[in-house]
């Protein structure tokens, strides 16, 4: 960089305000280098040790999978670059060869594979999935977790209630066929719940225990889902604990068909930061998150739990999402920028604070360019019809509607409906719990899933384009300046500011 600067200056005079233009350039790119080269070390067991510039050995750099350039990344995704036709599976053909008794075992391993994103289809509480029966949240989020990133073990958790069990549907279906997720489980905290999920052949777990106060009634008050909300930090703060990596997602989301796990853990990585949350105000939105196991996250989690109000009263208001902002700054921070991320954790870390305050990486909704307002809609004649190739949109979630019915109204015109509820939705033979099924829709309309089939290229959502100069040179094991010396010759406080 300095012989860039040379090179300048010996190429002849140029104007003050050129001169300014490429020290300005130098100095912001020498200011993400410092800002990552002083950042933490890529491990959080207490035992590890920082290398600082003083120490004259250049600082760790994580590993982190290489950056594939949007087209490159097709067949990772779909193994082709070429648009692909709607993949049939799971398909009619096969439906109608399945049996109907109750809980009727699938001898075929290729057609349990190919029901894994509508496992409803399959005869009621089949015997021949690995997770029959298995309703322990330790002992299933053992079973069904995954590796993801670098990390040896990640489990998405859903939250599941027979009243939305439609919705949930159409939620995994996407999430397995379009989102390439496997490693699921869907947490319930009722009986009724448990038991409409173990009819629909999910993997369910029992999180009942983990409530403040019991809830099973048909009939929920508002307390009640009060009560309901705080389960998010206790699934959270019990599975970073074991040291998972964990998504947690509502289920009225429907997702695009791009690799859900590899989006995320890139848009994390890149930033170095604790997890990614959707961007919300005044607080992030808690239906989809991702926080990796390190020891600020699970300080967070511990925190965040213990906000819980007393829930022995009838008129609680306080739930999980409000609390955050009494959480904000003391427990976690928020960045938008690679930029801002990298300097708040070098700050965090000067503070020595990094291990003690989650930093988390936000997105906006997949819908904020379309829509004319922050919250989706407040109704679906003002839902516009959202392109499924968009980078940005990973998933879409009508945030702001309390009704299911409304909520379907809304994905349906943004064209994230996949479940043909409207013809064939019933409960299956044998089904105590009288839960719906639901066909694909794209089995009776062909052109349901078209236009998320209909892409010119695959590749990660929330990341686009590979990284700035600035990044592959931290990654490459460049070593930085020390922080006096790029404040003194490159104003890093002003300008690292000032293009944060």
């Amino acid at each position: 960089m300095l012989a860039l600067w040379s090179a300048g200056q010996q190429a002849g005079p140029r104007s003050p305000a050129l001169q300014n233009a490429l020290l300005v350039a130098i100095g912001f790119l020498l200011g993400v280098i410092a800002t990552s080269s002083f950042g933490r070390s890529s491990s959080c067991r207490d035992d590890d040790g920082m290398l600082h510039w003083w120490q004259g050995v250049p600082p760790p750099v994580p590993h982190l999978p290489p950056r594939l350039p949007v087209n490159a990344s097709c067949a990772t995704v779909l193994q082709s670059c070429t648009p692909p036709s709607v993949p049939a599976h799971p398909s009619l053909a096969s439906y109608k060869k399945l049996p109907r008794t109750p809980a009727a075992a699938v001898e075929s391993a290729a057609l349990l594979r190919e029901f894994e994103a509508a496992p409803w289809l399959l005869p009621c509480r089949t015997p021949s999935l690995p997770y029959s029966g298995v309703h322990e949240f330790d002992k299933l989020l053992r079973m069904r977790a995954q590796p993801a990133g670098g990390y040896d073990k990640a489990a998405v958790l859903l939250l599941f209630s027979a009243e939305w069990a439609v919705m949930a549907q159409n939620s995994i279906y996407s999430l397995v066929k379009h989102g390439g997720v496997r490693n699921y489980i869907a947490v319930t905290w009722t009986a009724t719940d448990l038991a409409a999920c173990a009819d629909l052949n999910l993997p369910c777990a029992n999180a009942s225990g983990m409530l403040r106060r019991p809830i099973d009634k048909d009939k929920p008050t508002a307390s009640d889902f009060v009560v309901m909300s705080w389960i998010k930090p206790a699934v959270l703060q019990r599975a970073l604990e074991q040291g998972y990596v964990v998504m947690l997602a509502d289920i009225d989301i429907a997702y695009t068909v791009k690799l859900l796990w590899e989006s995320y853990m890139t848009f994390i990585e890149q930033a170095e930061a604790d997890g990614a949350w959707l961007q919300e105000k005044p607080a992030p939105n808690t239906g989809h998150f991702v926080a990796l196991p390190t020891q600020a996250s699970l300080a967070f989690a511990c925190a965040w739990n213990a906000e819980a109000p007393d829930m022995s009263g009838d008129k609680l208001s306080l739930t999980d999402q409000r609390a955050l902002p009494r959480l904000e700054w003391k427990h976690f921070m928020r960045c938008d920028t690679v930029c801002r991320c990298l300097r708040t954790s070098w700050n965090l870390t000067q503070l020595e604070r990094r291990d003690n305050v989650a930093l988390f990486r936000t997105y906006l909704p997949g819908h904020y360019v379309y829509s004319p307002n922050w919250c989706t809609v407040g109704s679906p004649l003002w839902m516009p019809r959202i392109d499924p190739c968009d980078w940005h949109v990973l998933y879409l979630h009508p945030i702001c509607i309390g009704d299911p019915s409304v909520k379907q109204r809304a994905l349906q015109a943004a064209g994230f409906w996949f479940m043909d509820n409207e013809e064939v939705c019933r409960p299956q033979p044998g089904a105590a719990s009288k839960v719906p099924a639901c066909r694909p829709l794209q089995w009776r309309d062909k052109s349901a899933e078209a236009a998320h089939y209909s892409c010119p290229s695959y590749g990660p959502g929330l990341v686009h384009g590979g990284e700035p100069a600035g990044l592959q040179a931290v990654r490459s094991g460049v070593t930085a300046y020390s922080e006096k010396a790029a404040a003194e010759l490159f104003g890093l406080d002003v300008y690292a500011t000032l293009f944060c």
